[in-house]
């Protein structure tokens, strides 16, 4: 049976995060070449980047990096002899399958570049040899084969030139000679770990990495072999420390001593999405690499996945991935139980120090301890924020459907009582769970008065204040519910139905008008009483805001005549709905209408003309216009100020923050 090598190739792409492998099977290639008892020794590999330019190179600047365009990998291992020409002609050769060959490694050459040029020296039945051929995506495969006597008495050699990589894949390859090196280290980690390992240098034009070397600083030598098992299958688990700029803290899943997969520990311990620190507060990274017979058994054919059993395992010989996670991460805290330990408190101090200054997560300290000591402690201040918030809103679903069940129970005050003593607990964290989220909407409240009073004291402009209290130019349906201070006016206008905010007749869609008009606040409540939308509006309400000590009124501007004038456009203007309807303003809908100013002189002259009445706290004025069925109050900023402090005060008293 013939096989095709293009078509090989095509039936299988190669993913962009695999873009070294064709490397790594390169240079395990060599490795077990070396290996061989034929080999010279020591063994030497030589990885030669070749760029699409070679001058001006920063290799402090990833990016300013010409793109790697070819490798050229150089090895002192056996030789293509005919034994390992015979191999590499056959597609899953089995010559290798002792040292977990599965005989298609170099296909992942092609998918990656254009081609792989072969040279090599060698020595059999006492003569030297040199054999060159190509590699390339054609029906047979080996093109431009040759294979020459030669007489020499240098030593033997491997050139395989990985030429041509691809466009699409140019820009997913480490640039970097030192990241190129820690790929391979992570690749090839268990092959290092043999003090036979051939040395492996990577030259970059004037650059040189020792693998073997970096190696060796990276790990300082503190490696710890363990072993674990589950059900029938056994595995091998190194646990190494890295010394390395770059955070590791990975499982790496090998087979056939060569990395396929990677999870991150913090997975199973969140501590560790971080640098941990030894006995000289120096900062490593955990890396762990297990192996074992299940795991060969189950890659595939390209080494970039491993076959983990699904679900729940029902037969002794399966292990899902899960499973092995976490029983490597039982074996890492047991390891490391110190410094997790002290990563532990590190994060548990940050979240509870965010919980401080937003009281609205603070029950989750007592109620999700575990759920906060999953959130990451590298996140900035936002995204610490959504993690608890998700962590709340489960809290409160939970507060919610608990809730239920209790109104359920009590029925009548026998069993009320019951409930008090048998569940006090749950009632308890149901009364927390809210008082949490109340007591930040306190807090803010309190702000936004002491902010409202600098805003008086400094005289702020109008539309400075009016911001504050309801966003300027904006519809109702435009913010959220939170995004105003409605309240500080009235509690009721929170849940108004529709409102425009510093906005003129004719853009306002409720009326139908072409007045150019625009008050500061308008405001349409819901019809309480009714079901539907084509019935009255409960209510209109008018807000008028004067800047703090404006006293330079003339008559046009003259406040009260202003909202008589809004009124009288409502009143004449054809309302419509939602879905541009007309609609029944009914002459008897009560309008309110609130001027909020400072009690200047000239605009105590103009109640007194209009024959307002003092309020009885001598904070403003008040009238009724019989002709557009309005109420109107004028308020001073300091009655808003003291009205709103002295409803909420009892709320303050109880958060200590009078």
């Amino acid at each position: 049976m013939q096989i095709d090598i293009k078509g090989k190739i095509n039936e299988k792409r190669l993913s962009y995060n695999n873009t070294l492998l064709p490397l790594f099977e390169a240079i395990v290639n060599s490795i077990q070449a070396i290996e061989e008892d034929s080999a010279t020794k020591p063994g030497l590999i030589e990885v030669d980047i070749i760029r699409s330019t070679q001058t001006s190179l920063d290799f402090e600047n990833d990016s300013t990096l010409p793109s790697i365009i070819d490798f050229e990998i150089k090895d002192n291992g056996v030789g293509f002899n005919e034994k390992n020409y015979d191999s590499f002609n056959f597609a899953h050769s089995t010559y290798k399958f002792n040292k977990g060959g599965k005989g298609i490694g170099r296909f992942t050459w092609l998918r990656a570049f254009k081609n792989a040029k072969i040279e090599s020296r060698y020595y059999e039945n006492d003569t030297w040899n040199l054999r060159k051929f190509n590699f390339e995506q054609t029906k047979n495969g080996i093109e431009k084969h040759s294979l020459e006597k030669v007489n020499t008495s240098q030593d033997r050699y491997t050139h395989v030139t990985l030429s041509g990589l691809k466009p699409e894949y140019q820009k997913w390859c480490n640039n970097n000679p030192e990241d190129i090196a820690l790929k391979i280290i992570e690749h090839c980690f268990v092959y290092f770990l043999n003090p036979d390992c051939p040395r492996i240098i990577i030259n970059d034009e004037i650059t040189q990495v020792v693998v073997n070397d970096l190696f060796n600083i990276y790990t300082k030598g503190h490696v710890l072999s363990d072993r674990i098992k589950i059900r029938d299958n056994s595995f091998s688990v190194k646990l190494v420390k890295l010394y390395s700029h770059k955070l590791d803290n990975k499982i790496h899943y090998c087979a056939d001593i060569r990395e396929v997969l990677n999870d991150k520990l913090s997975i199973e311990i969140p501590e560790l999405d971080t640098f941990l620190k030894d006995e000289n507060d120096e900062k490593f990274s955990i890396a762990v690499y297990v192996e074992g017979e299940f795991l060969n058994e189950n890659v595939n054919e390209e080494r970039t996945t491993i076959s983990f059993s699904k679900g729940d395992v029902d037969f002794p010989d399966q292990t899902s991935q899960t499973e092995l996670r976490k029983a490597v991460t039982c074996l890492v805290e047991n390891k490391l139980s110190d410094q997790i330990e002290e990563l532990s408190k590190v994060r548990i101090e940050k979240v509870t120090n965010f919980v401080v200054e937003h009281p609205r997560y603070r029950q989750l300290l007592k109620y999700r301890n575990n759920d906060l000591k999953r959130v990451p402690s590298n996140l900035n201040e936002e995204k610490l924020e959504l993690e608890l918030f998700k962590i709340q809103q489960k809290l409160e679903l939970e507060v919610k459907q608990e809730a239920a069940e209790v109104l359920k129970f009590i029925e009548n005050d026998e069993e009320k009582e019951e409930f008090s003593q048998e569940k006090n607990e749950l009632f308890n964290k149901i009364i927390e769970v809210g008082n949490s989220k109340l007591s930040e909407y306190i807090i803010h409240r309190k702000l936004v008065l002491s902010l409202f009073e600098k805003m008086l004291n400094r005289r702020e402009k109008e539309s400075a204040v009016h911001n504050l209290i309801f966003p300027l130019r904006t519809f109702s349906d435009e913010i959220g519910f939170e995004d105003h201070n409605l309240w500080m006016l009235d509690e009721k206008l929170s849940y108004h139905k529709y409102l425009a905010s510093d906005k003129s007749f004719k853009q306002n869609k409720q009326v139908n008008s072409d007045s150019a008009e625009r008050p500061d606040l308008i405001v349409f409540n819901k019809p309480f009483a009714f079901s539907n939308d084509k019935k009255p509006y409960e209510s209109v309400v008018i807000i008028e805001f004067k800047r703090p000590m404006r006293d330079d009124y003339n008559d046009d501007e003259n406040p009260i005549m202003q909202v008589n004038r809004y009124a009288r456009e409502i009143i004449n203007g054809e309302v419509k709905d939602k879905n541009n309807r007309e609609f029944d303003l009914r002459p008897n809908t009560p309008i309110y209408a609130y001027i909020v100013c400072d009690l200047t002189k000239k605009l105590k002259s103009y109640a007194a003309d209009s024959g307002y009445k003092p309020l009885p706290d001598g904070n403003g004025y008040f009238a009724f216009n019989d002709n557009y069925n309005m109420y109107i109050e004028i308020m001073s900023f300091d009655k808003i100020l003291n009205d709103s402090s002295e409803r909420n005060k009892v709320l303050f008293e109880k958060l200590n923050i009078e």
